[in-house]
């Protein structure tokens, strides 16, 4: 019975290995958050002052803000400038 404990649990962090942390996932509030704080701040993110003031808005780490405007280009709420940064196509920024 100890060795199929231990396989399960070994299993177990095995496949916790390979889901998306919490604070790295993002739903639905993460986007409207994310067009909120664009609009706030002009609605194009182009340097790492503007990705700052994104990131004091929302209280995002570097990580998680990454994935949301990756989410956000995904669902064309946001599109990638020719130029460099991002561009929020949604809400206020519409």
């Amino acid at each position: 019975m100890k060795k199929f404990s231990a396989f399960a649990v070994a299993g177990a962090m095995t496949l916790s290995a390979c889901l998306p942390a919490p604070e790295l996932s993002v739903d639905d509030i993460d986007l409207a958050r994310y067009a909120s704080a664009m609009a706030q701040v002009g609605c194009t993110d182009f340097d790492g002052i503007t990705h700052a003031e994104i990131r004091k808005i929302t209280g995002w780490k570097d990580m998680k803000l990454d994935k949301v405007q990756e989410e956000a280009v995904a669902q064309l709420q946001a599109i990638e400038q020719a130029g460099g940064g991002i561009r929020s196509t949604v809400g206020a920024c519409a």
